[in-house]
């Protein structure tokens, strides 16, 4: 019999560019989250609620075996649980929430809360990727009563073993009676939508999920007098300027009577402002530490101008600023949003820092 063959067909494809080969394709948040494992969406889950830290005194993930119904709580005084809190339950499974997957987290919730382990959190939260069944969300949202019902007619087979493996935990006597009088209304879910509207106010959006940075605002310019804030880099300058004109000491007046004193320490002092708004910008929309770890690049790239001998501190100066200019930002974040005047002004941080100093005799 004759081998059979038949013809091969390429489909046709769009063209390749060259962000697709580094990247790869373009894989939205709400697909990717549901990759993370456990692990990962809990911490997901305590990124968000750091945009929501301005009603909450501390957030803190338990998570793990023996965490009593609590993956994260938020509290919202110094007293912990036994104060107001909320509570982020997070369930990462590959379908929707049925009731059957909740009612386990609901008998611990009641049970921990009974015997006294914390109090009553003021919302209980349901957070997962896929988000919440039709048949929860209705109990959840509209029919309370029917979702106290439910859990007890499924006590037995979900809770009763599996709330702690040191006992079964009866539902009998008291308890029974308070899981009848329990308020299911602080029961909710938050939609994927939701948390990542959340998590986009938060430094960690940009570095899970890409997308780039937003515009940056206009730099805030100095107040006319210098603010205690400047104190100790504007002294490191005045010491510089003092060698430049063989003073022992320099004075903001004699600097206003030198015209290329007098514009080298506005511009210094515009360039400051504007590195401390980076600095900010920063602090919104990135990770703690990556604004210093930018800083550690322009003092590493200055160090040795630093170093060198120089015949007063204005030529250091000056020599250091030349030089920041050159410096190659590639890999860090900021690059995008990274002035000429902020790299000036990341010296006179590190200078009001008491990480560098200018005039020789400082050194």
């Amino acid at each position: 019999m004759a081998l059979e063959t038949k013809e091969i067909t390429i489909r046709t494809i769009s063209p390749t560019y060259s962000d697709i080969v580094s990247t790869g394709p373009f894989v939205t948040p709400q697909k990717l989250i549901r990759l993370y494992s456990d692990t990962e969406w809990e911490e997901f889950i305590e990124e968000c609620t750091f945009s929501l830290k301005d009603g909450y005194k501390d957030v803190r993930r338990a998570g793990g075996a023996g965490d009593q119904g609590v993956d994260i709580a938020a509290f919202r005084t110094d007293q912990g649980f036994q104060g107001e809190w909320d509570n982020f339950q997070c369930k990462h499974y590959d379908h929707s929430l049925y009731p059957s997957d909740a009612y386990l987290e609901l008998g611990k919730l009641c049970y921990y809360t009974f015997i006294g382990e914390y109090t009553v959190p003021q919302n209980y939260h349901f957070v997962a990727p896929q988000g919440v069944g039709t048949s929860l969300s209705k109990l959840l949202r509209i029919k309370n009563d029917d979702l106290r019902d439910s859990l007890i007619a499924n006590w037995e087979n979900y809770c009763e073993s599996k709330i702690t493996a040191k006992q079964k935990i009866l539902l009998e006597g008291a308890l029974k009676s308070y899981v009848e009088a329990f308020d299911f209304s602080i029961v909710k879910d938050v939609s994927v939508l939701e948390l990542l509207e959340i998590h986009r106010k938060t430094p960690y959006f940009h570095s899970r999920f890409g997308g780039g940075l937003p515009k940056r605002p206009i730099s805030d310019s100095p107040p006319q007098e210098i603010a205690i804030t400047e104190v100790i880099y504007i002294q490191k300058l005045l010491n510089a300027y003092a060698e430049f004109l063989n003073l022992d000491q320099c004075s903001l007046a004699q600097v206003d009577a030198h015209n290329a004193l007098k514009k080298h320490l506005r511009d210094a002092r515009i360039h400051f402002y504007s590195a401390e708004s980076l600095h900010k910008f920063s602090r919104d929309y990135l990770e703690a530490g990556e604004f210093e770890r930018l800083q550690e690049t322009i003092l590493l790239g200055i160090e040795n101008i630093i170093l060198s001998q120089h015949g007063n501190g204005f030529e250091r100066v000056r020599s250091a600023i030349q030089e920041v200019y050159k410096i190659q930002i590639d890999s860090h974040p900021l690059k995008h949003r990274l002035e000429l005047a902020d790299r000036s002004g990341i010296c006179h941080q590190l200078a009001n820092g008491d990480r560098l100093a200018w005039a020789n005799r400082d050194q």
